[in-house]
């Protein structure tokens, strides 16, 4: 797609969420560049493009093996995925849908989004102001209790605040925290 205002990006890894065994953080690397994107997701989703990703099926249809047939089957076009915005820490992203230029935009949650690309081999594609912001607020976010950054917060805060971002889902502060933490914890 060309269109400035998007920045296309690819699944670049999976690791484990240290602090939560349920989660699990995807990397989305700029196709055309060197920034990366976090994304905490939960574990069934990860371990599914995990799999897709290896060309590795399980024995059963999976949700996005569904999703994917549906589409094939009515013959519908998956032009692409947008992640279009992020309020209060939940990322929304969209699937472009073309049936004989009948466009249609579906909101579905990133982590099935991104399941969903993999599935497909659909292009991701990020919104350039979120690119933007989330970079530039990645290394600066503030703990909105105490106005700290998170440069600033003891070993303590920082553990409170990773279960309060986790518990509210505001998952790129608690993988920014998380990073934090490990840091220190190598010192």
């Amino acid at each position: 797609m060309e269109d400035n205002n998007l920045i296309q990006v690819y699944v670049k890894s999976i690791s484990a969420f240290q602090e939560k065994q349920n989660f699990r953080i995807i990397e989305l690397g700029e196709v055309n560049g060197n920034r990366v994107m976090r994304v905490v997701i939960g574990t069934f989703e990860a371990d599914y493009i995990a799999s897709a990703l290896d060309n590795k099926y399980f024995k059963r249809p999976m949700p996005y093996d569904v999703i994917s047939d549906i589409i094939k089957a009515y013959k519908i076009n998956l032009k692409e995925i947008i992640i279009f915005s992020v309020k209060q820490g939940v990322i929304y992203s969209k699937l472009i849908l073309d049936q004989d230029t009948n466009i249609q935009e579906i909101t579905i949650r990133i982590s099935d989004a991104l399941a969903v690309a993999v599935e497909t081999d659909a292009p991701i594609f990020i919104e350039r102001k979120i690119v933007d912001d989330f970079f530039k607020n990645l290394l600066t976010s503030i703990d909105s209790k105490s106005h700290k950054h998170v440069s600033e917060m003891t070993i303590e805060e920082l553990k409170e605040e990773l279960k309060r971002s986790v518990d509210e889902e505001d998952y790129e502060l608690a993988a920014e925290l998380r990073d934090e933490i490990s840091k220190r914890n190598e010192k």
